[in-house]
């Protein structure tokens, strides 16, 4: 997938406008437009700044996926503040969730 279309598809996930995203990120929106049809490539510094806004990773927007890490724009926001209480537990406390979320999974199938 190219970068103009993942830069669509992050965006979309987010429930975010074009005019909403180049407001934050303080460009014009026909320059994310051009971003997202492929008429532009962003420089560096933008890329950098498209990830931290997505909550992806520069890798990610480029196409260059890496299995081990946790893409954070595939998740919703209720998967998202799992993971910031999760990674606030002791490890024998997520020993315990761990058993009880792969015990709700299983009632799921």
């Amino acid at each position: 997938m190219e970068m103009k279309d993942r830069l669509r598809e992050i965006r979309f996930k987010n429930l975010k406008t074009q005019k909403e995203v180049s407001d934050d990120l303080h460009m014009s929106r026909s320059t994310y437009s051009n971003y997202e049809q492929g008429l532009a490539e962003p420089d560096i510094a933008t890329i950098k700044a498209l990830a931290d806004y997505f909550h992806t990773t520069t890798d990610n927007l480029l196409g260059h996926n890496v299995p081990y890490l946790l893409d954070k724009s595939t998740l919703t926001p209720k998967q998202k503040c799992l993971i910031e209480l999760i990674s606030k537990l002791d490890d024998n406390i997520c020993d315990r969730a761990t058993a009880y979320i792969q015990g709700i999974i299983d009632t799921q199938k």
